[in-house]
């Protein structure tokens, strides 16, 4: 076995070295939305240990987990990712942030996996 084949073998065993999470049996929610300004998209999950990765197109989204335990509640952000313990059974909330019902869509990228 090579040198690189044993350092692929061990990084693959913890998630690459990154906090990206691969599409895989962990991943419960994977897509990409139009939020109309002053929309949002509420995605139900069940109490356990998540971890989120969220994009804005233009100005931003907001993000928040209700249901979690010190899970932080974002202002407008173009990029998030964040972990969150659900002691009950919540939710990620995704917004797009009204601009007097005149700002623009956002498309959101939004990819929500269970951490074991």
């Amino acid at each position: 076995m090579t040198v690189a084949m044993v350092a692929a073998a061990l990084l693959s065993g913890c998630g690459g070295g990154g906090d990206s999470q691969e599409d895989g049996p962990n991943v419960v929610f994977s897509e990409s939305r139009s939020l109309s300004d002053g929309a949002y998209l509420s995605i139900p999950l069940n109490s356990g240990n998540y971890y989120a990765e969220v994009t804005g197109s233009v100005n931003g989204i907001a993000v928040e987990w209700v249901g979690g335990v010190n899970c932080a509640k974002t202002a407008e952000v173009k990029a998030y990712t964040g972990h969150c313990t659900l002691t009950q059974k919540g939710q990620l909330i995704i917004k797009n942030p009204s601009t007097f019902g005149l700002g623009p869509d956002e498309i959101s990228t939004i990819r929500v996996s269970v951490v074991r």
